[in-house]
């Protein structure tokens, strides 16, 4: 986030910020805002149950035109979902991954996915979508209700779309004092790890919610 300005930061909540930026990209659509795969691999197959990898059904929320679904597939995951509000993005995307059937790709804000049926998935995966969803300018000790009341319903859409005993994997530069007054509901077990980086950079954290 070091590259964006402040009245940026305050617009990373809405789907106009998104749409412009992928309709940008469009010609290079894949973009990780943090961490690949080869860093979060040893934290993806501690939690998730990869002897069932063909039969688990996955949500990838906030999926943006990260390569982290394909990377998932390529593993042997191959039934994920992928939400966006960002409807240049999905489109990009179902363009781009026509060869790969099992893997699906929905406009929905993921604060309100009401055509996602309840109890469907196994796994839901956030990648800074959460990040983004709570980034605004001001103090990170004092967050407005509004965004706390959108964190909040971003955590109940995802435990109404999670079956009984599925899990929510959350990738976030977020520290955990600032990160559990919004992931820490009362209708799921909360654990954290941190995600190191080899190279001496930042923490990175991961956090299991399970229902």
């Amino acid at each position: 986030m070091a590259d964006l300005t402040l009245s940026e930061v305050d617009r990373l909540q809405t789907k106009e910020y998104w749409d412009e930026r992928y309709q940008k990209d469009e010609d290079d659509a894949k973009f990780d805002w943090f961490k690949t795969f080869a860093d979060l691999e040893p934290f993806f197959r501690k939690h998730i149950d990869w002897a069932r990898a063909g039969e688990l059904r996955v949500i990838m929320l906030g999926c943006g035109n990260s390569i982290l679904s394909e990377e998932l597939y390529d593993e042997g995951l191959k039934n994920i979902t992928n939400v966006d509000f960002a409807e240049t993005c999905i489109e990009q995307m179902k363009r781009k991954y026509a060869d790969r059937p099992a893997m699906t790709w929905h406009v929905a804000d993921v604060r309100d996915m009401a055509a996602i049926g309840s109890g469907e998935f196994d796994v839901a995966i956030d990648k800074g979508t959460l990040d983004a969803l709570l980034s605004y300018t001001g103090s990170v000790w004092d967050i407005p209700d509004d965004i706390k009341a959108s964190g909040w319903s971003y955590m109940d859409e995802v435990h109404r779309v999670l079956k009984p005993g599925g899990r929510l994997l959350y990738i976030s530069y977020r520290q955990p004092h600032f990160a559990r007054p919004i992931i820490g509901r009362e209708y799921w077990e909360l654990t954290q790890e941190t995600i190191a980086d080899p190279k001496g950079g930042f923490d990175y954290f991961g956090y299991v919610m399970q229902q």
